[in-house]
């Protein structure tokens, strides 16, 4: 990794960050983005912090510049350290009549299971749920042992996600912007579809879906920003209604290049099939 490259990138992106609160500073930075010269100009200085059209994108300009992806053993072990957030409440909300009800739930991204030990502290799950958690191979193992540590039955692990097929609950939370197929892409060849879905922290947006990368300090990753209103369509046409809608506003994602589509507020949603 270019260490002096990567200083200059940091302290680029903290220097647009504050420019671009201003109204002035997304006028001008948005301005200059608009013209060819110009975008390519912030493109430079801004390298793996810029927005890109596609996750690939973003992946392969933050790769030299990588702290460790999702399976990082700091990103698993400050994951688990969680409890519940407030955006969680949201959630215990729509599930506490409906969680009798819940046998098989299917968790994207669930890291080592994270949610189900935060989960089954705040809601009665059923003694026979089954709950699988959907992530990489790393995580995996991780989650494997964990649970074996903890005499944990009903959770188990995989990296086959036709296995939702037939679950009660899919739950998608604070990961669906890491996949470059939203939601009702990776659904539609399911053949028996979730009664309920839960999305929860995820970055929406209103304009054109696109790519960006998070710097967390521990960990730098591409992330996608999917368009509110398509998503909310396509699930519409598997079927699904959206029930209920929160925001997260204690997470926030910045575009340095594009401040307008800076997102102040993660959302949340809460689908039945109809």
């Amino acid at each position: 990794m270019n260490t002096l490259r990567d200083i200059q990138i940091v302290t680029t992106a903290r220097i647009f960050r504050a420019f671009g609160k201003s109204g002035y500073g997304r006028r001008l930075i948005e301005g200059a983005g608009s013209t060819r010269v110009g975008a390519a100009a912030l493109g430079m200085v801004l390298g793996y912090r810029r927005s890109f059209r596609t996750l690939g994108e973003a992946e392969r300009a933050v790769k030299p510049y990588g702290k460790g992806g999702h399976e990082s053993t700091e990103n698993v072990d400050l994951h688990i350290s969680f409890s519940a957030r407030l955006s969680d409440y949201a959630a215990f909300y729509y599930l506490r009549d409906r969680v009798l009800r819940i046998q098989k739930v299917f968790d994207l991204g669930g890291n080592v299971g994270n949610l189900f030990y935060c989960y089954r502290n705040y809601i009665p799950l059923r003694d026979d749920v089954s709950w699988t958690v959907y992530d990489l191979p790393e995580t995996i193992a991780r989650g494997e042992a964990l649970a074996n540590s903890r005499n944990i039955k009903n959770l188990k692990f995989t990296d086959n996600f036709q296995q939702i097929d037939g679950a009660d609950l899919f739950i998608a939370s604070g990961s669906l912007h890491y996949f470059d197929r939203s939601v009702p892409e990776l659904l539609a060849p399911v053949s028996r579809l979730p009664k309920y879905i839960l999305i929860n922290r995820t970055p929406l947006t209103d304009g054109q879906d696109f790519a960006i990368v998070q710097d967390g300090g521990h960990i730098r990753v591409a992330c996608m920003l999917y368009n509110r209103a398509k998503l909310i369509a396509d699930f519409r046409r598997l079927g699904y209604q959206v029930m209920g809608e929160w925001q997260s506003p204690d997470f926030r994602v910045p575009v340095l290049d594009r401040p307008s589509s800076s997102v102040g507020a993660f959302t949340g949603l809460w689908l039945e099939l109809q």
